[in-house]
């Protein structure tokens, strides 16, 4: 009958659909199998490195729990992100900044850490000088020392002893602390430690003038801070001015701003504003930041 299929056309059709179930099948365990991959990566990646910085920091918490708790508010900001806009665009960008957001706030933490550390520094020097007058050695004056600074100055200082106390040399356990700690201030105290070791000297007085000069550079430093703090400001204003203005008109006039979202030309004008926002606020950052 002409209106019947064929045994031929029958069969392959069926070889067709077979073909197609086992792409798909193929392409779900690829999916699936890269995946995976890409998340047992993401994992190593993050509890190595944020493991690394939180020792540094002296911040003992679980780096598997903290994996655990960046998963799970991944998945509500994504879920939430995905309800209020639909767009599998911004999702993936979503994704992308919750990636960067650990490694963005331990380098924010380590910073203001090394700050408090060198606003501490002066004192520290001081006392370690005082000690070293009284006619204590230098590894008793910093123990002293490192009982009487809050953290972090002394914990940073009583890790480097308890190194010496395991056999660590003490400019190897000066070496750790500068890595640790940075600053040239610090590089300034461990330059005239191994000074006064190799060729001796007035320690005491040496530190006593370093801590002067810390104290008095720390002041104009903060000086600098709070006269550059208007344009600090300003380019944070700047730069999330747009955003606000944006999600403004979103709200006001949501049928003239969605092709913005909708549309590729809208991507790459979103792309190109945000890249200059980005760049206007590194350049402003860049000029406010005075080295001294």
């Amino acid at each position: 009958m002409s209106g019947s299929a064929s045994p031929d056309g029958a069969g392959w059709l069926v070889a067709a659909g077979a073909a197609l179930l086992l792409a798909v099948v193929l392409a779900l365990f690829g999916v699936a199998r890269g995946g995976a991959f890409a998340g047992s990566l993401y994992h190593r990646r993050f509890t190595g490195n944020v493991g690394r910085r939180l020792n540094d920091l002296l911040v003992f918490v679980d780096a598997q729990r903290l994996f655990q708790l960046n998963l799970l508010l991944a998945l509500l900001v994504t879920a939430a992100v995905w309800l209020f806009s639909g767009s599998w665009l911004l999702v993936g960008s979503a994704l992308v900044l919750l990636g960067l957001l650990p490694n963005v706030l331990l380098v924010r933490v380590a910073r203001r850490r090394r700050l408090h550390f060198a606003g501490q520094l002066p004192d520290a020097l001081l006392l370690v000088a005082g000690a070293i007058r009284a006619g204590a050695s230098l590894p008793l004056a910093l123990r002293q020392m490192s009982m009487e600074v809050p953290a972090p100055c002394g914990q940073e200082f009583e890790l480097m002893l308890r190194e010496q106390r395991l056999g660590v040399s003490l400019d190897e356990a000066l070496g750790s602390l500068e890595r640790r700690m940075g600053g040239d201030d610090l590089r300034l105290f461990t330059a005239a430690v191994r000074i006064a070791g190799d060729s001796g000297g007035n320690l005491a007085e040496t530190l006593e003038r370093l801590s002067d000069t810390v104290r008095r550079k720390l002041a104009v430093e903060g000086k600098i801070r709070a006269l550059t703090a208007q344009g600090r400001l300003q380019g944070w204003i700047m730069t999330f001015l747009p955003v606000a203005v944006a999600a403004a008109l979103f709200v006001i006039e949501p049928e003239a701003m969605a092709p913005l979202l909708s549309t590729w030309q809208g991507w790459i004008v979103c792309g190109v504003i945000a890249v200059l926002e980005l760049a206007g606020l590194v350049f402003i950052r860049r000029i406010m930041d005075i080295d001294i």
